[in-house]
């Protein structure tokens, strides 16, 4: 029915916006912006939303071996601000990660261990936020929905018309006339990182932005996690993001390895286990 899906659809836009006020580093009050200005060791309460998001980010970074980190939102914030050219002092990569902070399960607390953490949500808050869509939607009883979040983490529920799925194709980047794969997404979701964002996907380990990798598709059944690690894949070696893939049925990846406008078989990576009806290369 058009009006009861229209106030389903209405939830949940409503609903991504609470979770902006939860998640945002730019705007006061938010979860976020009070860990980032929280003291050391000071407890702070936390919605259910965003500690569980932490709590996956917290999983993502030890999957992809410390290369998915939130905590470096202030090292970001350099290169955005072209003060990449200040040195980093040796002691500076030891103060980020998960080492540096401490989660309360039994209360959905959180406390920080170095002054130096700055909390930034953004390469898996998205991804989270298609994740709720999608319970939201089933909450209402919406057996069949796509959730697209705006080009990086699409999600499906049930299908499309007398098809077993939703399908999703992958495009390159540096050519969109150029579909690369088409997939039947199946309750699950597929998420994209690249580097067309200037400096945006920082490695943590060296503090310097990815240059080389072009793309990283990721697909599995959390958005969050297709989200995150889309985003760690793109820092990842393809001898890493294999063996990841192989000890995670539910985890599969796709890599363009080369910028160019006509892509052929040898420019692109894929897992194992990366399942696709159709590859046009």
């Amino acid at each position: 029915d058009k009006n009861y899906a229209a106030q389903a659809a209405q939830n949940v836009f409503m609903e991504i916006d609470n979770l902006e006020n939860k998640f945002s580093r730019f705007r006061t009050n938010t979860d976020i912006s009070k860990i980032n200005n929280s003291k050391v060791g000071e407890e702070i309460k936390l919605s259910f939303e965003t500690f569980e998001c932490i709590w996956i980010a917290k999983k993502i970074y030890e999957l992809s071996n410390g290369l998915f980190d939130i905590t470096t939102g202030n090292v970001i914030d350099r290169w955005k601000n072209k003060l990449q050219n200040k040195e980093f002092s040796s002691s500076e990569f030891s103060s980020y990660g998960i080492n540096n902070f401490i989660l309360d399960e039994s209360n959905f607390s959180i406390k920080i261990l170095n002054k130096n953490i700055s909390f930034d949500l953004g390469g898996i808050g998205k991804g989270y936020a298609v994740d709720l869509a999608a319970k939201l939607l089933s909450e209402w009883d919406i057996e069949n929905a796509l959730i697209h979040g705006g080009g990086s983490s699409v999600k499906t529920i049930g299908r499309s018309n007398n098809l077993n799925g939703w399908l999703i194709s992958i495009s390159n980047p540096n050519n969109n006339t150029q579909t690369i794969a088409e997939i039947l997404l199946q309750n699950s979701s597929l998420s994209g990182s690249g580097k067309q964002k200037n400096n945006h996907i920082i490695n943590p380990k060296t503090f310097n932005p990815n240059t080389e990798r072009t793309a990283a598709w990721v697909m599995t059944e959390s958005a969050a996690i297709s989200d995150a690690m889309s985003t760690a894949f793109m820092l990842m070696s393809e001898n890493e993001i294999s063996e990841v893939c192989s000890n995670d049925d539910f985890i599969s990846g796709m890599l363009i390895l080369k910028d160019t406008s006509e892509l052929t078989k040898n420019d692109i990576f894929i897992s194992n286990n990366f399942s696709a009806d159709k590859f046009f290369i």
